[in-house]
Parts: C-alpha cells; structure tokens; sequence
C-alpha cells in the first residue's frame, strides 16, 4: 500500500468496498483521458522541492544552534557553558564516568556536594543522557563533549521532527509543512528556552518520543521483527533521554492499541480485500505478544538508570517548594491561548486539528497514536494544574508534547489539501498560490516573533548558549584556586532567585557545578539550591545557611565543627556583616563589593571525630591513616547513604549530628586497619534499610 492511499474504514460492508472501488477507478479513468491543463505542476518535481525546503529550513535552525553555541571558538574555548542548570548536569556526568564504569549504573557516590549524597536518578532525574554522553566520549575534554552533546541534540529537533513525520506515513509535502510549523513554534514560544536552561535532555525527549509513537504505530499495522525492533529501539532511546517520555508515549500507544484490536486495519495487507471481503478485527496473536514485550523490553534496557531508585528513594526530599503552583482558573488559562500566547499555538490549534481529522479517516491506528500524545501532551500541560499534588511532575512543560504532535498533524492536514488542490480538474491552478499565500500569512503573523526570538538569541552580547566565562566567573575561579586546596571544602553562597533590593550576582550562573571538576574543591552549597534530596539540608544559599536565616556565631561554629569548611565565598547581606564581624572565625582575602571571598579558621580535617584522611573521589571515600577516638569510632565529615560498602570489611554506624536529618559515616576499624575505601553498591542480598551488612545505627 503507497502512503497517500486512503485506507477503507475497518466497518465497511463488503457492499461499500466495491462501490468505492468502482468509483475510484471511474475517476482513475477519467484522470487518465483528461488532457494536462497548460501551467499544471508536475507532481514528479514536487518531491524533491518539498525535500529541499524541508532540508534548508532545518539546515537553517542547525546555523542558529552553531552561532548560539559561539561557533568553533565557543566550542574550544576551554570551559563548560556555566549557565542555569548545565553545570549540574556537566558535574553529575562527570561523577557518573568512574561509576558507570565500575558498577554499569548511573548510580554511586558523589562526595563533592551536600557532604556527600547519593546522586541516582532520585537527583538529578533526567541526567542519563548527557552522563552516557560524557562517558563514552568525554576523554581529556569533557566539556567539550558536553558541548558537543548540546549542539547536536538541539540541532537534531528539526530532523527527528521530520522523522517522526515520516514515521507517521506523511510525505514529501506533509514532512516539510510539519517541520517548518515545528521550528516556528520552537522559536517563538518558550521550547527554544529549555535549550539554555540546560533541560536539553527534555527538549529532545518529546522529538524522539513522537518518533517511537510513530514506529509502534506501524508496528500495530504491519508488524514484522523489523519493525519491532525499530519501535523498541524508539521507545528506549525516548526513555533513557527523559524519564517523564512515558506520560505522553503511553496514552500514544494505549489509544493507538485500542484502534488496532478494534478495527480490521492491522489485517489488512491491501487496500482491498482479492475476494472484495472485510477482514477480521483486531490483531493477530503475534502481534499481541509483540505489543506486551515491548514492556519488559524497554524497562531491561533502561534497568542501569532507573533500577536503583528502587533502593535509593528514601533519600528523596520534599520537591515541592521547588515549584509553584498555578491557581489560575482553567478557563482563563485556556482562553489566554487566544488571546495572550504566542501566535504559533493557535494556528497549531487549528492546523492540527484538520490534520488529526485527516490521519484519524486514513488511518484509525496512526490517528489514534497521535492524537493520544497530543491529548496526554494537553492534559498535563493545561487540565493537570487542578491539583497541586501533580506539581511534581511539572506537567506544564508538556504543552511542549502538545504542539510538537499537532505540527505533525499539521503537516498532514496541510498534505491532504495540497493533494485535494492538485487532484482536482477543476482547480489545477490553486496549489501554487494556496502555498504562497500560507507563506505571507505565516511571514506576516510569525515574521516579527521571529525575528526578535532570533535577534535575543544571537544578536546579543553573547549568544544564548555562550559558554565564554565572564568577568565574574573568573574572579571566582581565580580565588578558589589561589586560595582553596584541593580537597578542602568551600561554604559556596550559591545564587538562585533575587534577594531583596539584591539581584542574584551570578545572573543565572550556578559556578559552583564547575568547581569540583577544575579545582578538585569540595562544595558546601549548590550545584542546585532546591534539590529533591534528605541531604539538601547542607546548603548555603538565597541568604540562609543549612536552611537558617540571620544564623548568629554559634550556628556557625556548631555546623562548622560538623562540615569542616576551610573557605567562604558569600554575597547575601548577613553573610557578608558575619564574615566582616568574626575576624576569628573567617579571614577575610577579597572583598568586590559584591562578593566576598575568606578563609575559614579553626575547622580543617576531615575527621569530626578521630582521624583520618581522606581522598575524595568520584563515587566514593579512599580513607586512610584512621585512628579512632575515645569511644572507638572515627565520624568523617561525609553523609551515610544507602547499601554503603567498606573495602576491607569495616563496621559501619550512622550518626546523627546536629540539626542535620541525614547521618554520617561512623567506622569502627578494628585493630590495625588503617585505610578503608567507601563506596555505594547495589543492595542485593543485605538487609531492607539498604545500610549493607557492616552497617548499623
């Protein structure tokens, strides 16, 4: 069957199938005497037309994406972009390299933040791909891979549109309509924003999702091991880019799974029955089974990211003050759409529509599969704010899904006019000026929201995805190398929203994320303020300090004994005044104006008590020199976490300290074992609390 062949509705009579037929080959027929009318296209040219515009427009974006990076200078430049959340992701895949290795998860230790804390898919959740990202090609220059990793991704939306386009049986014309509609709305509404967030992971998830919809939908139809393995390779790679893919990829397979086993669609190999019979319903067993192993086969492919949450999600903290919830009443939120949000939205709207209306008559398994993401894609992101306990999930960024599945369907509405127009004897002429005239229409609506996006993007002083380091950021650098060991620990004032009368100093900046990596430094807050951890208590930022504000000197001192700080980099009003005021306690070295930079006196070691030394590395503890003290323990400075492990076998305690809800390491070395390395495995055969078997409180 050729793509553009309308596919009988599954509840024709046999009665229906032979009239049809006898009609199309009347008009087959009369097509086939009518004389070409003068200045009619030829449909042979149009393909490669189509293909072409579909080639520059992405080509277009993929220059955009180069310029916005900095080009082969910002490339090379030597340094991570350090904006919003992609130092954390740089940090964490840089942890993730030592532990993928050693325990094919992306799982273990990281003691270079919070005092140490599990870093899983608990936090950062949607890490995975930039960590195998780094992994396999970070070498000697991993922020260059990193970068790499943001250029390709987000220059990759367009084509991976495009893909999903075809998946979806779209043609030459359907393919170019739907990516150029696509790359508007990236554009001129807030998608393109997630790109200098660092939420590159999300923005490319829904691509590749719209693209396992499509492969599972043809699996339902067709079937064949080819296609099987084509749509679980769709789905893993969907997955493993976000874990939040499955709320709109399963309502996508779910209805397209319910149009198949309803209709006769995916028994039908022609388009017409040889003995003019309907064939029966639903799908054959082989492709029941099919559809169920796609499950377990997903899951097992993503087992070394996601399977350690199951002994990690104690360590969760409270999310929800990270995210605010909207009690703008539906209807206005709704009706804004309309009336307030960017143009793009309201002719996806309407273009979508028209197309799901087309796929939906072709076919019921593609119509379904798509309109089930656009609808997952809606609900979340408009009818899920009637509950804050959805917060979480932070469903409205799925509006994203939404449009991005109504550009395909656009595209194939706007396919099925164009073959209308052209199929028509009466109205060969209209085809050429219906396409112009969209195109000055698009050009006169989108064409200054354009044009300013683009302009704010690249025309600026620096481009959005800039990774050249600022005066700021070197100032930072400087210091903490001039005047921080590696090893020692920082009290990091880790920047975020805007005090009062105070703007964030670091504008959007998180530096923290690249000190452990440039400058081996511990940090005692950041790499992200509002992290969905236990151990997020040990944070220093926004003007609190362990979550106090106005903490006085016996605060200090109390979790200065605890975390062992040897430096102190602050810019919050009461930092500053305390810094200034206790002489005794902070040194102060450097002093902007904004930021002020000291040594920390009296608190050195890494031991609270006993002794010891320790090597922190990535994903775990090297402990040497111990030497317990009265009561036979050495407390180290580092957070206990779940299934902790001692090299040579060591007893391990948790224990409380001060305010702090997370425990630390306790050990009890017996007689002259004197080095220990820690580290977090796979809790398999130890007890339910996940503490290891040499663990106790």
């Amino acid at each position: 069957m050729a793509d553009l062949d309308t596919i009988p509705f599954a509840d024709d009579g046999p009665t229906d199938e032979e009239a049809r037929r006898a009609v199309d080959a009347a008009m087959a027929r009369a097509r086939a005497r009518g004389p070409r009318l003068r200045g009619a296209p030829r449909t042979a040219a149009s393909p490669a037309l189509w293909m072409a515009a579909t080639s520059i427009v992405s080509t277009l974006h993929v220059a955009a994406i180069w310029l916005g990076i900095g080009g082969m200078e910002g490339l090379t430049n030597g340094w991570p972009i350090w904006r919003d959340d992609h130092p954390i992701y740089f940090h964490t895949a840089m942890v993730n390299r030592p532990i993928l290795s050693a325990s094919w998860t992306t799982a273990g230790y990281d003691p270079f933040f919070m005092a140490g804390y599990p870093k899983s898919v608990v936090f950062p959740s949607s890490s995975t791909l930039p960590d195998l990202v780094i992994w396999a090609f970070g070498g000697t220059r991993p922020e260059l891979a990193y970068k790499v990793y943001v250029l390709v991704a987000v220059a990759a939306l367009p084509w991976l549109v495009s893909l999903a386009a075809a998946a979806w049986r779209l043609g030459p014309r359907g393919i170019a309509i739907a990516t150029t509609l696509f790359l508007l709305y990236l554009w001129t509404d807030f998608p393109i924003n997630y790109a200098a967030f660092g939420m590159v992971p999300y923005l490319v998830s829904i691509p590749l999702a719209l693209v396992a919809a499509g492969l599972f939908a043809d699996y339902l139809r067709d079937g064949g091991p080819l296609r099987w393995l084509l749509a679980a390779a769709g789905a893993i790679a969907a997955w493993l880019a976000h874990l939040t893919v499955p709320m709109v990829l399963g309502p996508a397979a779910g209805l397209a799974y319910l149009g198949a086993i309803s209709s006769a669609e995916a028994r039908r190999r022609q388009p017409v029955e040889p003995d003019g019979s309907t064939p029966p319903r639903g799908l054959p067993w082989t492709r029941h089974l099919g559809v169920w192993m796609l499950v377990p086969a997903v899951l097992a492919a993503n087992a070394f990211w996601w399977l350690p949450a199951l002994w990690l999600g104690g360590t969760k903290g409270p999310s929800d003050f990270a995210f605010a919830h909207s009690g703008e009443p539906l209807g206005g939120r709704l009706l804004k759409i309309f009336l307030v949000e960017a143009e793009a939205e309201s002719i996806l709207i309407a273009a979508g529509l028209v197309g799901l209306t087309v796929l939906l008559t072709r076919s019921r398994i593609l119509g379904a599969a798509l309109a089930g993401f656009a609808l997952a894609g809606f609900f979340w992101g408009y009818l899920a704010a009637f509950t804050p306990a959805l917060d979480f999930l932070q469903p409205g960024r799925q509006t994203y899904a939404f449009y991005a599945a109504l550009a395909v369907a656009a595209g194939a509405g706007g396919e099925a006019i164009l073959r209308r127009l052209a199929d028509s004897p009466s109205r060969p002429r209209l085809g050429l000026p219906t396409i112009v005239a969209a195109v000055l229409i698009l050009v006169r609506v989108l064409g200054p929201e354009l044009a300013g996006s683009v302009r704010a993007r690249l025309g600026g002083p620096e481009p959005f995805l800039s990774s050249r380091p600022s005066g700021r950021l070197l100032w930072v650098a400087d210091r903490v190398k001039a005047h921080v060991k590696p090893g020692e620990r920082l009290l990091y004032e880790e920047g975020g929203k805007d005090l009062p009368g105070i703007p964030d100093p670091f504008r959007g900046g998180r530096f923290s994320g690249l000190i452990p990596e440039r400058f081996g430094v511990e940090c005692l807050g950041g790499p992200y303020l509002h992290a969905s951890l236990t151990t997020n208590f040990t944070q220093f930022g926004e003007g609190k300090l362990f979550g106090q504000e106005d903490w006085d000197r016996d605060f200090f001192v109390e979790y200065a004994r605890i975390y062992r700080p040897s430096a102190i980099l602050c810019w919050s009003p009461h930092a500053r005044r305390f810094c200034k005021a206790n002489p005794d306690l902070v040194k102060v070295v450097d002093d902007d104006g904004t930021l002020l930079f000291g040594r920390v006196e009296g608190f050195g070691g890494d031991a609270i008590e006993g002794s010891a030394t320790v090597r922190a590395e990535a994903g775990r503890l090297v402990v040497s020199g111990l030497r317990p003290g009265v009561d036979g323990s050495v407390v180290l400075r580092y957070h206990h976490v779940p299934s902790l492990r001692a090299t040579p076998p060591v007893p391990i305690e948790l224990r409380q300290l001060g305010g702090d809800p997370v425990p630390f390491i306790a050990l009890r070395p017996p007689r002259g074992v004197q080095d220990v390395v820690l580290e977090m495995a796979a809790p398999f055969g130890i007890g339910a609390d996940g503490s290891g078997p040499n663990s106790k409180p």
